[in-house]
């Protein structure tokens, strides 16, 4: 198997693109320091600068997506770093950590892994904002690799998530707010359903 910052690159360079801007972010990130984690072609973080944050250091594993993202977002505020995320290393912490469509891109030993670190990073009285996909999305097809975690055709992991297994994962903080939203992205097909996550993490 491919490693996931070959597969990223690859997948980018072949024309990856996210389409749509994240719009719903919670509004609690005015001058405060973000973390984001997988940052991509900088679609959310783009609702991030516009709550005018004090500073927002965005990682991603590829080089490929940073360059993009780099070049589409030019803001003071930002530090853009080609970094695995759990061999980071700073000693800053942040107000806010964004987890966006990131977390599922790991196997299990690794979210652990990667919760863990985000806990590390994160300030006292610090929030985490989930979003990711849901069990039972209608993209949930591929070489299965673990229980509800699969294999696209380019390489890339996508693992999809039920509340009890967040709720669980997230145990070592004390508020977690899990919502559930189904819908149907295709408006003449109501049996196509996406399915997703949203957590605020405190």
């Amino acid at each position: 198997m491919k490693n996931q910052e070959t597969v990223w690159n690859s997948s980018y360079l072949n024309g990856l693109s996210w389409k749509k801007s994240t719009k719903d972010i919670k509004k609690i990130l005015y001058k405060k320091s973000i973390l984001e984690l997988g940052v991509g072609n900088g679609k959310t973080l783009k609702p991030i600068l516009s709550q005018n944050p004090k500073e927002v250091v965005a990682i991603d594993i590829s080089e490929e997506a940073i360059k993009i993202a780099s070049k589409s977002i030019k803001s003071d505020k930002v530090i853009f770093l080609n970094e695995d995320f759990l061999k980071f290393k700073t000693n800053k912490k942040f107000d806010v950590i964004v987890c966006y469509y990131f977390l599922n891109n790991f196997r299990l030993r690794e979210r652990i892994d990667v919760v863990t670190k985000i806990k590390s990073l994160l300030k006292n009285n610090g929030t985490i904002l989930f979003e990711d996909f849901a069990k039972g999305d209608f993209r949930q097809k591929g070489k299965i690799l673990e229980k509800d975690t699969i294999q696209k055709q380019d390489g890339r992991i996508c693992h999809f998530f039920e509340k009890n297994e967040l709720i669980k994962l997230f145990r070592d903080f004390n508020n977690i707010k899990v919502e559930e939203k189904t819908f149907s992205p295709i408006r003449l097909n109501r049996d196509i359903k996406r399915k997703i996550l949203k957590a605020t993490i405190k």
